[in-house]
């Protein structure tokens, strides 16, 4: 199941969930649209993973994983392809953009795989979840710089028809070797052999059997509260300036459209081995400290960026550091994810997951549709970066005050 959605990961996050940026330009100059009108796009797209939270987790709770993926992995080669053939403006491309391309994306790998490889784990949780997302890093490594050459060299159609022959060539097939639950096939998760107990306590204690928590209980902790919280401000502080990276790195930092990609490729591999660190660490030191200093470090990352160029030796060595620290840092995003099923079980993960991304996701549209307008109107970055830099220190002291809630016994009354 690592494998299996470890390779799709791999090529979704090259084209879409990171890839997404090379588009930005190439669309932006075709359809003669401002940076803004460019953004709100693409800031809906990642928000509409978040939108559509509740219900993709009640599909994959209610009818499985696999019968979520496969269509909408369908759907997003559709999409591709009438994009690469029709987009005449702004409104054709954003209803393709986000009712098929998005949809189809985020439904089968934000819900569909993540959800999927939550239920085969237990005790290596974290270090399943950051290997999934440690390869898709490397998504961003392969492909980003790939794509950009074959849109400079070939053009934004070409680039479009590619993507759609990836997800039917390579995506498709491997579903089939996609499972749901390990109970399915008459296993247990992560290789254990009975249900649950619970830790320490004496011999009665151990003979006592642990619970999921439900939805109703989890949203009456402070624990599931201070996650959505800091979640919701991670997004704030990352996605404005990763929606607008390009242009930040070319119209203000002063590199070509090359050397961004290749950057942003870089940032991926530095993420492919801190998620490998993180997933390995989350599963035996505290998650709410490697989420917190993640946070911090990110944020002085973005002060980096701010004060960088790419015209001085000392500019030069501020992107770097930039670079390094996202890419160090930004892994960190995938040990939210273990806390949430360490703390409250896997039986509503996707449900419980679903109403934290549906949450923030007013974010996701705001705060890149901000860093667009400012780059419109003040030729720079300086006015989204800062922001983002406070919310990045805002979202780690959440996850500081994190206390985990207590384990549920089975024979404990249901809320």
């Amino acid at each position: 199941m690592v494998a299996v959605t470890s390779v799709m990961s791999f090529f979704a996050s090259g084209i879409f969930f990171r890839g997404f940026g090379v588009l930005v330009l190439p669309i932006r100059d075709q359809l003669g649209i401002s940076q803004a009108q460019t953004n709100l796009v693409f800031s809906i797209a990642r928000a509409e993973g978040g939108l559509e939270g509740p219900a993709a987790g009640w599909l994959i709770d209610k009818f499985g994983n696999r019968k979520v993926l496969v269509p909408s992995l369908v759907i997003a080669v559709v999409g591709y392809i009438i994009m690469a053939f029709w987009m005449p403006s702004l409104w054709a491309f954003a209803f393709v953009y986000l009712g098929l391309v998005s949809l189809g994306n985020s439904m089968a790998f934000q819900h569909a795989c993540f959800a999927g490889l939550n239920q085969w784990f237990h005790r290596r949780r974290a270090l399943a979840i950051s290997v999934l997302a440690a390869v898709s890093s490397l998504g961003g490594l392969a492909l980003i710089p790939t794509m950009n050459l074959l849109i400079d060299q070939a053009g934004l159609q070409w680039g479009l028809i590619a993507s759609a022959a990836f997800y039917t060539v390579i995506l498709l097939p491997i579903c089939y070797w996609f499972r749901n639950r390990p109970e399915d096939m008459g296993l247990l998760p992560d290789g254990a052999t009975r249900p649950p107990t619970a830790r320490g306590g004496g011999a009665g204690a151990a003979r006592r059997e642990t619970r999921d928590y439900t939805v109703r209980e989890a949203l009456r902790t402070q624990a599931y509260w201070l996650l959505l919280l800091g979640a919701g401000l991670r997004q704030t502080a990352t996605l404005g300036i990763l929606v607008s990276l390009f242009p930040i790195l070319v119209d203000d930092k002063g590199m070509s459209t090359q050397m961004a990609a290749n950057l942003v490729g870089a940032m991926s591999a530095i993420n492919f081995v801190s998620r490998l660190v993180m997933g390995y660490l989350g599963d035996r030191v505290s998650k709410k400290a490697i989420m917190f200093l993640s946070l911090a470090v990110e944020g002085f990352g973005y002060f980096f960026l701010w004060l960088g160029d790419w015209q001085t030796a000392i500019g030069i060595t501020l992107v770097l550091g930039f670079i390094l620290c996202e890419g160090m840092m930004d892994g960190a995003g995938v040990i939210v994810w273990a806390a949430l099923g360490e703390y409250f079980g896997r039986t509503r993960f996707a449900t419980l997951r679903g109403y934290i991304t549906f949450a923030y996701a007013w974010a996701l549209v705001v705060s890149p549709v901000y860093a667009g307008w400012v780059g419109d109107h003040f030729g720079n970055y300086d006015y989204a970066i800062i922001p983002g830099a406070i919310c990045a220190f805002a979202a780690g002291v959440c996850f500081l005050f994190i206390k985990p809630p207590p384990e549920l016994m089975a024979d404990d009354v249901r809320g």
